[in-house]
């Protein structure tokens, strides 16, 4: 170290720089946290749509039958119309519901509101 220089000169950015690295080393650890809770949310809603997919074909394929049997003898073809209404009223309305939670999913939203925190924190100094 030169003569002229003082010894805290650059202590003062070295403890920055510190600082900053360790908030960026917790933000990332934080992002790897989520995305790793996305991923596993990710998993179940997909073998969830599947569990479903598969039990409601089998279980619309046998309701199905059974009452467009029973609705043929009794109500003929007008009454496969109000099944077949009813059907879709069914499959429109599951739809939506997923739609529902696909739209209120928050991704990410631990690391978002750190960051806009930061922000915040920044632009009052």
């Amino acid at each position: 170290m030169e003569e002229n220089e003082k010894p805290g000169l650059l202590e003062a950015p070295r403890r920055l720089g510190a600082t900053f690295l360790t908030i960026l080393h917790n933000r990332l650890e934080l992002l790897v946290v989520e995305l790793q809770q996305e991923r596993i949310r990710i998993l179940e809603a997909v073998l969830f749509v599947a569990v479903i997919a598969t039990l409601g074909f089998f279980t619309l394929a046998s309701v199905a039958t059974a009452v467009i049997i029973l609705t043929w003898n009794k109500f003929g073809v007008d009454g496969l119309f109000v099944v077949g209404g009813l059907a879709l009223a069914g499959t429109l309305l599951v739809c939506w519901r997923l739609w529902v939670r696909l739209k209120n999913w928050a991704f990410l939203p631990g690391t978002l509101n750190e960051l806009k925190k930061d922000l915040e924190c920044l632009d009052n100094k």
